[in-house]
């Protein structure tokens, strides 16, 4: 059976890690990577543990807090250095649903790039106050305009890729390192014309752990958008 490799960002996930672990691996086609930026609360200490009895458990250790973006990469190389196919992208903190993964898996040999998305018909959210509600459906909305694109959730890290386009991600280099790095790459997929689908997913507020959104990361991507505006326009 083809492996898929599913990389999990972390920073201070020690309270989630473990069962995330387990979960994955409920899954016989997954094996899972981890890209720690240097967690003070051990979650590093706990993936190393699993290591010892499981092959499936793999961890990059980084020396510091490097971002978000910069993770997924360093994600893809290792998992093309390694000969993988397909490849996962899920947070810790079980936002993402694992009972959702499956319909991504299910479309892996159809589809250059599937995206758990929370806009399509039968998506949604769960757990959030109603101005993160309205601050991420109207921020796709406004992708949606700039980029004279179809996609509904250009802000979903819950997405599934295969080697061709992981190739041309990283040739590419993309510029943005917070979750505005999944908005460059999915218009770079999309303008290369590649094949995407979008496929409903729950998002769920995590139970536990802090949320590493801030406005640091929202205003990166606002700054990306306006650029985006202006260079369309003239």
């Amino acid at each position: 059976m083809e492996k898929v490799l599913l990389i999990t960002p972390t920073y201070n996930e020690a309270e989630n890690i473990q069962k995330f672990i387990d979960f994955t691996k409920t899954f016989e086609e997954l094996h899972l990577l981890v890209v720690d930026d240097n967690s003070p609360d051990c979650t590093a200490e706990i993936v190393e543990k699993n290591m010892q009895s499981s092959d499936s458990v793999k961890i990059i250790k980084r020396s510091g807090k490097l971002g978000y973006g910069s993770a997924i990469i360093e994600g893809y190389k290792w998992g093309l250095e390694n000969n993988y196919y397909h490849f996962v992208q899920m947070d810790t903190d079980f936002s993402h649903r694992f009972e959702d993964l499956t319909k991504l898996i299910n479309e892996k040999n159809n589809y250059d790039l599937v995206i758990g998305s929370r806009y399509v018909p039968g998506g949604g959210t769960t757990g959030w106050p109603k101005r993160r509600q309205y601050l991420s459906k109207y921020a796709n909305k406004l992708c949606g305009i700039v980029f004279k694109s179809e996609i509904k959730d250009q802000t979903s890290g819950f997405r599934l890729l295969n080697k061709k386009v992981i190739n041309e991600i990283i040739n590419y280099d993309p510029k943005l390192n917070g979750y505005a790095f999944l908005v460059e790459i999915t218009n770079f997929i999309e303008e290369n014309n590649y094949k995407i689908k979008e496929v409903p997913i729950i998002f769920q507020d995590r139970f536990y752990g802090t949320s590493k959104m801030n406005y640091k990361i929202i205003f990166e991507a606002v700054m990306f958008l306006l650029k985006k505006t202006v260079q369309k326009r003239f």
